[in-house]
C-alpha cells in the first residue's frame, strides 16, 4: 500500500463486501469472504492502513517476488508526483479525496490562478482535528489568511469544525475545484478591503500641492489657504511640510 510516509506491507485479515444490491457507503452488515474474484468493491481489513492514499495501487507480494521491488512499484505513482506535491513554507492546506484529485487541485492553484495560491500542507481523505491544528500555525507566522483548509470532495469531522472556530481556521469545502477557488477569492477580497479600511486612518497618501498666493485667508493658526493639487491625492489628515525649507513641518490637513 502507498502512503505519504512510505510503503506499508501488511497481512490482509479480512475481505468485506456489502450485501447484494447495496453500495459500500450505505451502512449495513458486511459479508466476510476468504477470497474475491471479479470486479467488485471490497473493504480490506489490516494493520497500518490508516494513512493509505485513495487512488494509489494495491499490490500483492508473490512467492517469487522481491518485497523491495514491490515497494518501489507501489510508490511509483507518488514518486512521479513528488515535484507537484512539494509544498511552500507559507500557504493554505489542501485536502482531496484521491491522489489524482490532489494533483489536479494543486496544478490549478499553482498554474491557473493569478496570482498563484501557495500551499504549505497537503493530505488525502477526511479532515480531522489534527489537520486543523497543523494549519493553524499560519496564524502564529503572521499569515492569518493562509490559516485556511481547501477541502475538495472530502468530509469534515465535527470536532475539526469546532476546533477550527476556536483557533481561527477557515475550512472551505466543495466538490468542484472552481467553487473552492471562488470561496477563497471572496475571502481574500473581503480581507483586503478590511485591511484597507483599518489602514485608512494611518495611511499617508503622498501629494504635491502649490499654494495660491491670491487665496491666503489666514497665515496663523489655523492656516487657511487655497491650493492646487499638482500630483497625488490630498486628504484630511495628510501631513504637510515645505521641502524648500529642509522639510519644515507645517501641520496636517484638517478640512
Amino acid at each position: 500500500f502507498c502512503t505519504l510516509d512510505g510503503p506499508v506491507v501488511t497481512e490482509i485479515r479480512g475481505l468485506l463486501t456489502p450485501p447484494p444490491s447495496r453500495e459500500m457507503r450505505v451502512k449495513s452488515e458486511y459479508i466476510h469472504h476468504k477470497e474475491i474474484k471479479g470486479a467488485l468493491g471490497v473493504k480490506l481489513i489490516g494493520n497500518g492502513l490508516e494513512k493509505v492514499m485513495a487512488g494509489t495501487p494495491v499490490m500483492v507480494v508473490g512467492e517469487y517476488d522481491e518485497e523491495e521491488d514491490i515497494k518501489q512499484e507501489v510508490m511509483s505513482d507518488l514518486s512521479r508526483l513528488q515535484d507537484k506535491l512539494s509544498t511552500d513554507k507559507k500557504g493554505v492546506m489542501v485536502q482531496a479525496s484521491t491522489l489524482g484529485a490532489l494533483e489536479a487541485l494543486l496544478q490549478f492553484l499553482r498554474e491557473e490562478t493569478k496570482p498563484p495560491i501557495p500551499v504549505s500542507a497537503i493530505g488525502i481523505g477526511t479532515i480531522h482535528k489534527r489537520d486543523v491544528t497543523k494549519i493553524s500555525i499560519m496564524n502564529e507566522k503572521g499569515c492569518p489568511e493562509y490559516a485556511t483548509v481547501l477541502a475538495f470532495d472530502v468530509p469534515v469531522e465535527r470536532d475539526a469544525r469546532e476546533h477550527a472556530n476556536d483557533v481561527n481556521v477557515r475550512i472551505f469545502t466543495a466538490d468542484i475545484i472552481y467553487h473552492l477557488f471562488d470561496q477563497f477569492t471572496r475571502f481574500m477580497e473581503q480581507l483586503t478591503e478590511k485591511r484597507r479600511e483599518d489602514a485608512a486612518g494611518i495611511a499617508v497618501f503622498p501629494s504635491i500641492v502649490k499654494i495660491l498666493p491670491q487665496h491666503v485667508f489666514n497665515q496663523k493658526d489655523p492656516i487657511i489657504v487655497g491650493c492646487e493639487v499638482v500630483e497625488g491625492i490630498l486628504k484630511v489628515g495628510t501631513p504637510l511640510c515645505v521641502p524648500a525649507l529642509g522639510g519644515l513641518t507645517v501641520g496636517v490637513v484638517t478640512s
